[in-house]
């Protein structure tokens, strides 16, 4: 998390990831009981911060070892807009439905990052921009050209169709999460030991079904 907000155009200092996680792990997994408690009980010390701050430094250094130094990634946002600019959403008099336009497709845009079928490690950046443009245009009752628009950025028919349900059955994907988590006590995976069990659990469950 401290490397992705360092190259972005959000940085995060140190002491706030180390502060987050503090609280994060006070609540023992469990987020949604975070407001019964006392800030005592996530103060992280000065010589606490010192010590989490050295580890987090080490384990920045092994991962930029293991990726080549090589950061540079191609998301979606910037295309959504340059795309959302070309098809002319922000020009008058669709000036104001263009601004809520945006931001919903930045929404369905940051929604597919969650996506339990990878759709940011299957589809082409500009395929995920073309999709969030399609439901986004949808959703405000912007107008789109009546052509096959979508052909022009990259993304074919059967793409962006797919894209489309994907991106439109998160929703449920997350509200049934919440729910298991919630009814069954589990604790969210916070640490490696944490994450391991999580994953061994779920590997029985599937292979007893």
């Amino acid at each position: 998390m401290y490397l992705v907000t360092k190259s972005s155009s959000h940085p995060k200092s140190p002491r706030s990831i180390i502060n987050v996680y503090a609280y994060l792990s006070s609540t023992h997994g469990r987020p949604h009981k975070a407001r019964l408690l006392s800030p005592e009980s996530y103060y992280v010390s000065e010589g606490t911060y010192q010590k989490e701050r050295d580890t987090l430094m080490k384990h920045e250094t092994l991962i930029l070892r293991h990726l080549g130094f090589q950061l540079h990634v191609s998301l979606p946002y910037i295309l959504c807009i340059n795309y959302l600019q070309t098809l002319e959403v922000f020009l008058p008099p669709n000036t104001s439905n263009g601004r809520e336009i945006s931001k919903r497709a930045f929404a369905y845009l940051n929604t597919a990052l969650l996506s339990p079928q990878l759709l940011y490690l299957t589809h082409q950046s500009s395929a995920l921009a073309v999709a969030a443009i399609y439901l986004a245009a949808k959703d405000e009752g912007g107008k789109l050209p009546e052509e096959e628009w979508w052909e022009v950025f990259d993304c074919e028919r059967e793409d962006l169709g797919f894209l489309a349900v994907g991106m439109l059955s998160l929703e449920n994907f997350a509200q049934a999460e919440h729910k298991t988590w919630l009814e069954r006590g589990r604790r969210v995976p916070l640490s490696l030991v944490d994450l391991e069990n999580e994953l061994k659990a779920r590997s029985t469950k599937s292979s007893d079904q």
